[in-house]
């Protein structure tokens, strides 16, 4: 099995094709369903982030499946 990417790398991943789509950080938030705090959080790779929201996050830029299993919006 290969190893995860830690959290830095998923960020750096996440600003890389947020920037390349030319979207703001809150524009992305607002396409996740998110709060820009849980964007600003991500791409720094620190502090606590609710998986369900990091993973809207990553399907927005297309770098995961964006099905949540029917849950309503996480803020």
């Amino acid at each position: 099995m290969d190893k995860l990417p830690s959290l830095r790398e998923i960020g750096r991943m996440a600003r890389e094709r947020r920037v390349a789509e030319r979207l703001s950080q809150k524009e992305l938030a607002e396409l996740a369903g998110v709060h820009h705090a849980t964007i600003v959080a991500l791409e720094k790779g620190e502090g606590t982030l609710r998986l369900v929201n990091a993973w809207r996050v990553l399907g927005v830029l297309g770098l995961a499946e964006s099905d949540t299993g029917g849950e309503g919006p996480e803020r």
